[in-house]
């Protein structure tokens, strides 16, 4: 399984799973980034057909529970500063210089990026001609194309798959949080 990312600038809580962030957002920590969550490869396997047949960006699947019971204990990762005036493209790639550095084979120097439309809260996934690609929901991406991500949405750079879930989303998770 590929490494979790190792280096992620502007990340200000000591949480270090989607639980422990969950709790800290309930007690008042405000997250305006999105995260990355980490999933291994059987998990994404087992989802895959749910997924495919019922998650679109239009009609997200109600995932919100399984996925807090399936990966609160694993890591998470801030795409971006955790700063609501942040604007510029998030990085993301196995360079050091990368804002989300995920320490991979499979994933190129520089693989992809984030993009973030603050006034329409709409985020945005590009490839930048990756050797290995990107994909959303095991759909590929086409080289500097935007396509829409959403909550929920299972994202891979290469070998490396992560569950995306954007701000709002993780407020309301946090209110269902036990």
């Amino acid at each position: 399984m590929p490494a979790f990312p190792t280096h992620v600038r502007d990340q200000r809580t000591s949480a270090s799973t989607l639980s422990e962030l969950l709790g800290e957002i309930k007690n008042g920590f405000v997250v305006d980034a999105p995260v990355f969550i980490q999933v291994e490869q059987g998990a994404y396997e087992r989802n895959e057909v749910t997924i495919e047949r019922t998650m679109t960006v239009d009609a997200p699947l109600d995932w919100a529970g399984k996925y807090t019971r399936d990966y609160g204990h694993e890591p998470y990762t801030f795409v971006g500063p955790n700063s609501r005036t942040s604007s510029q493209p998030v990085t993301i790639g196995r360079s050091r210089s990368c804002d989300v550095c995920i320490d991979s084979e499979s994933v190129s120097k520089l693989h992809a990026q984030v993009i973030c439309d603050r006034l329409g809260g709409h985020y945005y996934l590009v490839d930048e001609s990756s050797r290995n690609g990107t994909c959303i929901n095991g759909q590929p991406l086409t080289a500097g194309v935007r396509m829409t991500i959403w909550s929920g949405a299972y994202v891979s750079f290469g070998d490396a798959i992560f569950v995306f879930i954007d701000p709002a989303m993780l407020r309301k998770l946090s209110k269902l949080a036990g």
